[in-house]
């Protein structure tokens, strides 16, 4: 509900060729100290200078593309967490320190993760501030509310549609995926 689920495909697609790009680069860097190890120059000084000059270029480029790719798959993954607990709540507010207790990530990651998600276009539908991450729902999506029994205690329970809830008298979850919604 929350994930912008086309931004993600391309993300991960772009993300893994520049993963690509980056394991090239290291390949590039073995291949040459392999190179410079095992071929005995005439002037092994210079062949060692040209050596590490393009080992450390090699691996320079493959840093380049590998690690921001790597680190932004990392936070796909943890807009994957953060949308569950979105669609988990009722309320609308999520403070960050359930985040915190629910991920076991630190509040400065994820104050850090929403925004970036959130300007990204991954996340979508939320908004941010000093307190909490709120979910901002779309004005054609504020009716799309069912009521559904509790099956443990038969309390009457509001949640959104395609998330979830928490029966107030007795703690169960409820997911309007399930059997018991009607």
């Amino acid at each position: 509900m929350y994930l912008n689920k086309l931004k993600i495909a391309s993300t991960k697609v772009i993300c893994n060729i520049f993963i690509a790009i980056g394991a090239f680069f290291w390949f590039f860097a073995a291949m040459f100290v392999i190179f410079m190890i095992t071929h005995v120059a005439e002037d092994r000084m210079v062949a060692l200078a040209g050596g590490g000059f393009m080992t450390v270029m090699a691996g320079g480029l493959a840093s380049v593309f590998t690690f921001p790719a790597v680190l932004l798959k990392g936070r796909i993954y943890r807009a994957e967490k953060y949308n569950r607990i979105f669609e988990e709540d009722y309320d609308g507010l999520v403070p960050y320190s359930a985040f915190e207790k629910l991920t076991g990530f630190t509040g400065q990651r994820v104050r850090s993760d929403i925004r970036v998600l959130t300007d990204k276009n991954i996340l979508r539908n939320v908004t941010y501030g000093w307190e909490g991450a709120m979910v901002i729902m779309k004005p054609e999506t504020e009716g799309d509310f069912i009521s559904v029994d509790c099956p443990h205690c038969g309390a009457q329970v509001q949640m959104r549609v395609g998330g979830g809830a928490r029966c107030v008298h007795c703690g169960t979850y409820l997911r309007s995926e399930s059997d018991y919604v009607h």
